[in-house]
């Protein structure tokens, strides 16, 4: 019997991929090497320096670098991490912002600029608020998550951005942001759930949207997105190798997610007294399955995101959503 195919796989733990991670489920013919990390920007670096076979990967960046053809990944629509973003969005009390259309004109920082939830932040503060992207100034700690590695090529912001950066003793990307806040170099902050904890314990800064959960659920209501965050990506040597298995994997986790919503509704929580109530009412706002892997499924949330990709200069060049998906996967859905 031919030995089974050791694949190197990178995740976080979501209830969604458990059963992966826990080797419940498989694929036949290949072994699981895991590394379960909670470093989401190590983990990217990783897939990036070729460390894992397959692993999530920041969609703002498989764009960045698929888009100027400097990608050695391919993505299937499986997405491992989706997150609204207003409740992440900070200002300074004293800085006179009630609403979002106080930051035109404002100084507005972000941890990177080539990240995810800052380019969702970004897009939906013009996009939904109005906020001008050419008296604002926006400004960033670092552009990638591995700037160290690659510092890749010039971004060059196409709806008349101007990227600033950081500056200060901050020992990292985090605390360098946090402490632009804290100190007035800018007046509010995107940031992500990292640095949730010590924005909070900050008296002098608030949340943006006070009623970020209301916010979110009407915005999705108006515009049917769960923000994507994450993608599954494969090295493209690896597909190369067994062109099989961008099709497996997305069955594997469309049935590993299949089993964590059953498993969500049926296992008491230590975290939550009443899971299912909560459950039930996102039900109700959602009418459907937000979470849902496929290209056809979430086409107007691609085409949103690969809009602001363009506009804020990290496409290099206009793409389909297509264009970044293993062309077996286009047509699959759960």
């Amino acid at each position: 019997m031919a030995s089974a195919i050791k694949i190197r796989l990178a995740s976080r733990a979501y209830d969604g991929v458990l059963p992966i991670l826990r080797g419940q489920m498989a694929i036949a013919g290949f072994d699981f090497d895991i590394t379960e990390t909670e470093d989401v920007p190590g983990m990217f670096a990783g897939m990036f320096k070729g460390q894992y076979d397959v692993s999530e990967m920041s969609l703002g960046e498989l764009i960045y670098y698929t888009s100027r053809g400097k990608a050695d990944f391919i993505a299937i629509p499986v997405f491992p991490s989706r997150m609204f973003r207003h409740g992440f969005i900070f200002c300074r009390k004293n800085a006179g912002i009630d609403k979002p259309a106080d930051l035109s004109g404002r100084n507005v920082g972000f941890l990177r600029w080539v990240q995810t939830a800052a380019i969702w932040m970004r897009g939906m503060l013009v996009d939904e608020y109005g906020v001008s992207v050419k008296d604002s100034k926006w400004y960033v700690a670092s552009m990638h998550h591995w700037d160290d590695h690659d510092p890749g090529a010039t971004v060059e912001p196409r709806d008349g951005s101007v990227i600033r950066m950081i500056e200060n003793r901050g020992k990292n990307t985090s605390e360098r942001a946090c402490r632009a806040l804290f100190d007035g170099q800018v007046d509010a902050l995107g940031v992500t759930e990292s640095q949730l904890a010590t924005l909070l314990a900050n008296d002098s800064v608030k949340r943006l949207f006070a009623n970020s959960r209301e916010v979110e659920a009407g915005y999705f209501r108006d515009t049917k997105i769960l923000p994507i965050m994450h993608v599954l990506a494969l090295q493209k040597k690896v597909v190369d190798q067994h062109p099989e298995l961008p099709v497996q994997l997305f069955q594997l986790y469309s049935a590993a997610k299949r089993w964590a919503q059953r498993w969500r509704r049926a296992i008491p929580s230590l975290v939550e007294a009443w899971p299912n109530h909560y459950l039930a009412e996102e039900q109700r706002l959602f009418q459907s399955d937000p979470w849902a892997y496929g290209l056809t499924a979430n086409r107007h949330v691609l085409d949103k995101f690969f809009a602001y990709c363009h506009a804020q200069g990290i496409s290099g060049r206009e793409i389909a959503p297509e264009e970044i998906f293993h062309p077996s996967t286009h047509d699959l859905s759960e």
